[in-house]
């Protein structure tokens, strides 16, 4: 990618992820990673989005308006977006790949991470060598410094091992974190123990992305096999192929969610055509809401 198109891009990222921002994703992102139980800082008066749980109802009542109290954590809160960078992601049959999609959904959380003042940061695994890390740090330079990585990184390596990633994340990254993780997953190998462990260190998401081809099927007729180490040649689709597929490919995300739910860790599965902002958003109100039951 050329460098101008390069800047370009992450320009509109940041744009439209803004405008996105000024909806409820914002007060939703807000309320369900606010830092609860920790160290009181201050009182600031209720705004919009704030959550209610909040109000510091003495100060309120004394000064005849809503306030709400200010935690220390609310301003020092790591988010980690761990991307995955295999071949694997590089496939896409609607306007976007996996890959250029998921950079989107990232985009969006460093951005989200920025505007409530917390600080981002970025991890790519699944290439040929170990994960690539960037320590997360507050301010929008930095957040151009996340898209910057994001879009120049190649992509290497077949389907990843989550083992080192897994590792890195319980043992390497030390301060507590909200980890989104971001890949297709049913390509993946999954050691439970080794995700239950991470869940257990830091607030783990799983956020599985796939084209709409890779849940459906190949379309029915003959198709030209290619792929690397074979020779190109022509395959016959039918009816009870694309069924069978379909019923592996939902046997793989039915192990990769219980996986997660064992670790008693969010997950979320898109589509690179999904109204993702809105997804997340309706993750989040979940979240909000089973902490109030």
């Amino acid at each position: 990618m050329e460098i101008k198109d390069l800047l370009k891009n992450l320009h509109l990222i940041e744009i439209r992820t803004r405008k996105k921002m000024q909806g409820g994703l914002a007060s939703s992102y807000r309320n369900v990673f606010r830092g609860q139980g920790l160290e009181f800082s201050e009182v600031r008066e209720y705004v919009e989005g704030d959550d209610i749980r909040l109000i510091d109802w003495n100060v309120s009542a004394r000064f005849h308006n809503l306030y709400v109290k200010q935690l220390m954590e609310e301003r020092e809160l790591n988010i980690i977006t761990a991307l995955q960078a295999s071949r694997s992601m590089d496939f896409g049959t609607t306007d976007k790949t996996k890959f250029q999609a998921a950079a989107e959904v990232a985009a969006t959380l460093i951005f989200s991470a920025l505007h409530t003042g917390d600080r981002p940061g970025l991890v790519l695994y699944g290439g040929r060598g170990p994960v690539d890390y960037v320590a997360p740090k507050k301010g929008t330079h930095h957040g151009f410094v996340l898209l910057h990585k994001l879009l120049d990184s190649p992509l290497a390596g077949d389907a990843p091992e989550t083992t080192e990633l897994m590792k890195f994340l319980t043992h390497g990254l030390k301060k507590r974190s909200v980890v989104f993780l971001i890949g297709d997953f049913i390509y993946s190998e999954w050691d439970p123990d080794l995700l239950e462990m991470a869940a257990r260190r830091h607030d783990l998401i799983g956020v599985a992305l796939l084209d709409p081809a890779e849940l459906s099927g190949p379309a029915g007729g003959i198709l030209r096999l290619e792929g690397r180490g074979l020779t190109p040649r022509p395959v016959a689709i039918g009816g009870r192929a694309r069924d069978r597929y379909r019923e592996r490919v939902q046997e793989r995300l039915a192990f990769v969610r219980g996986v997660f739910q064992k670790a008693r860790a969010d997950f979320l599965l898109l589509q690179t055509d999904s109204p993702y902002e809105q997804e997340l958003h309706q993750l989040f109100m979940r979240r909000i809401a089973s902490s109030l039951t």
